[in-house]
């Protein structure tokens, strides 16, 4: 049975998911049919990849962008991601695969020992000190294990000897500190399961785990090492490589097994709360082509017993999240995932990913790790209203509140950041005040560091300096401070900012306390309203300097409340290319505010959403320190108080 038919052509792709409920009709109930909502998707995903396996190569011929690895690691890379799709599907249905099957095991197989064959031209090659590969060998061997009674059990033990020896050259290599120390740890595990264990393989073991348990902060969230930032790798590594150590080697050592268990509980009740009622999340981090990859933890967390959501609700939740990628054109005229978020959009891409990097995503499909005969999949799916409440969760520790508020989601970022040796990923996918996943994010790119939505940045005649490492202050139950300089250590002018940030609602209330080094223009813009080009926006001026920026569906805002001069719109670059994660083109409202050397203080009110009384301006009165805000819509707001 066919979920849906799949007729891919350079204009569309065809998404029936009535066809999967008709053809059930009249057909008896089965346990495959009860994961067949999730299956079926993941069938729609891997049939175009194993259209394309070439094993003489050693690769699957997915044809496009290049990384700034190498070309062995990226046909490695083309081989190790999709196949972890791959196993998630076979692990879970076993004999239940559809019958092309046979077919796509016989290829993969070869695939696999060519690659691992140093004697054969399309050897992979060693993994080597800080190389790629260990990251692709790491993930292969959690795959190898998902499907390790359908698919390495199978193999000639000739085959599983290769690649053995092959997956020993990683044994001690050097890693960069971050969430790759997992990929050695899998790596040797793998090894001990097979008998290639050594002496000290044990100690490197121990030794990787204190150093990724040395990254944890509280509340659930690990600082990714040495990129010094949080986000969502905290979901498709940290979490879902920990509990996934725990799920299939961790047996004999419940203190560690415990560790992670407790801290992904921790974390899945804040991350729930990124979810929106559409499906969406916040574009925010790096990697975020991996896409629906945020669901990696979900799985194991299950069938470990540590998932504090109900499963009902969990169901919603992935459905909702998959299907707000999977039905939209994130697909290449071949059927394959194209870089981007919900299109194609490559000014999304690091240096590091190439045309199979998108397979991260699989991780997005875990809850295939749970067995046909789990519970969970007789669950009913929870209703939209129990899922998405309104709510926020701060993690006070790495600088993160997430909220939710009318089915949207915010990320309040006052304290993740990218560290200064990996600028190369580009400071501003941490620096934006607010991340919100109804308005998307502009990307920066080589000639604009710091684009202006949602952020704060200092122009000291031509050179514009913005935010780096934040450090979070105060949380409190609708606001947050942080401290954080805009500069750049090669000039010797900065300015010292320490901000404030309320919330009601859709509204952001944004103070900052500067201390400039010389005058210096600073700007601070709203969120970025994005548009087709059959929908450009309208402008219109609220009293002397709010502006506001509205589209058919919705209105960006801006309010300057003190020491702002003036407004003003930036938008598309010419020549710049795409930059909006969510539509072809953008602009945002700008306030501008031209200060002296020394102390200032500014501060705005920010609207992202529909149009209606929400989107009506405030008014403010203010008594000495004491600010009060007043809205047709809103109770008195005093956002010092909040």
């Amino acid at each position: 049975m066919d979920w849906l038919i799949l007729s891919v052509t350079s204009a569309e792709i065809l998404w029936n998911p009535l066809l999967l409920w008709t053809s059930m009709i009249g057909q008896p109930e089965t346990k495959k049919q009860a994961s067949a909502w999730l299956t079926q998707r993941a069938l729609h995903l891997l049939r175009p990849l194993m259209g394309v396996i070439n094993p003489e190569q050693a690769k699957l011929n997915l044809e496009g962008r290049a990384s700034d690895h190498d070309a062995r690691a990226d046909r490695l890379e083309s081989f190790a991601r999709p196949f972890h799709l791959y196993a998630l599907l076979l692990g879970h249905l076993g004999d239940e695969m559809p019958e092309e099957n046979a077919s796509w095991q016989t290829q993969l197989s070869q695939c696999l020992a060519n690659g691992a064959n140093r004697s054969h031209p399309a050897y992979w090659g060693p993994s080597t000190n800080f190389h790629q590969h260990v990251v692709e060998m790491g993930l292969l061997v959690l795959s190898l294990e998902i499907c390790r009674k359908q698919f390495w059990d199978a193999l000639d033990p000739a085959a599983r000897k290769i690649t053995l020896d092959w997956l020993e050259t990683a044994r001690s290599v050097a890693m960069h500190w971050n969430n790759h120390m997992f990929f050695g740890i899998f790596i040797l595990e793998f090894l001990k399961k097979e008998g290639r264990g050594r002496s000290g393989d044990q100690a490197l073991i121990d030794g990787w785990f204190r150093e990724l348990e040395s990254m944890y902060r509280a509340e659930g969230w690990f600082r990714d090492g040495l990129n010094d930032s949080a986000d969502y790798y905290n979901a498709y590594a940290f979490h879902y490589y920990g509990l996934n150590w725990s799920l299939f080697f961790g047996d004999d050592q419940h203190q560690r097994h415990q560790f992670w268990a407790d801290r992904a509980s921790l974390f899945l009740d804040s991350i729930q709360f990124a979810f929106a009622s559409n499906g969406g999340v916040p574009n925010f981090g790096r990697s975020q082509t991996y896409r629906f990859a945020t669901l990696a933890p979900f799985g194991p967390a299950i069938q470990l017993g540590c998932c504090p959501i109900p499963d009902s609700q969990v169901r919603r939740l992935a459905e909702d999240h998959l299907d707000f990628f999977l039905k939209k054109e994130i697909y290449t005229p071949e059927g394959w995932l194209n870089i981007g978020w919900t299109d194609e959009n490559t000014a999304i891409a690091e240096t590091y990913s190439c045309v199979s990097s998108t397979y991260w995503a699989a991780k997005g499909f875990s809850l295939l790790l749970l067995p046909l005969d789990h519970p969970f999949w007789e669950t009913e799916t929870a209703d939209t209203n129990e899922t998405y409440i309104d709510g926020e969760r701060h993690a006070n520790s790495v600088g993160l509140s997430f909220r939710r508020f009318d089915g949207d989601t915010e990320l309040i970022n006052t304290g993740s950041a990218i560290s200064g040796m990996n600028l190369r990923f580009f400071a501003a996918k941490w620096s934006k005040f607010t991340y919100r996943a109804s308005a998307g994010v502009v990307l920066p790119h080589k000639d604009n560091l710091h684009p202006l939505d949602l952020a704060l940045v200092a122009n000291f005649g031509s050179v514009r300096m913005g935010r780096h490492i934040t450090n979070p202050i105060e949380f409190g139950e609708h606001f947050a401070r942080c401290a954080y300089t805009l500069g750049d250590k090669n000039h010797d002018d900065m300015v010292a900012v320490e901000t404030l940030i309320a919330w009601r609602g859709p509204w952001i209330y944004i103070e900052h306390i500067v201390d400039s080094t010389a005058d210096c223009v600073l700007r601070q813009g709203g969120f970025a309203l994005g548009y087709p080009a059959s929908s450009v926006p309208t402008e219109s001026r609220l009293g002397e300097q709010s502006l506001k920026l509205s589209t058919d569906g919705n209105v960006s805002m801006l309010q300057p409340l003190t020491g702002f001069q003036s407004t003003e719109i930036d938008g598309d670059q010419i020549g710049s290319g795409r930059r909006h994660t969510l539509y072809p083109h953008h602009t945002i409202p700008v306030a501008v505010a031209p200060i002296e050397g020394g102390q200032s203080r500014i501060d705005c009110l920010i609207y992202f959403g529909p149009p209606g009384d929400r989107a009506a301006p405030w008014s403010a009165q203010t008594n000495g320190d004491t600010l009060l805000l007043r809205h047709p819509h809103y109770d008195e707001w005093n956002p010092h108080n909040a």
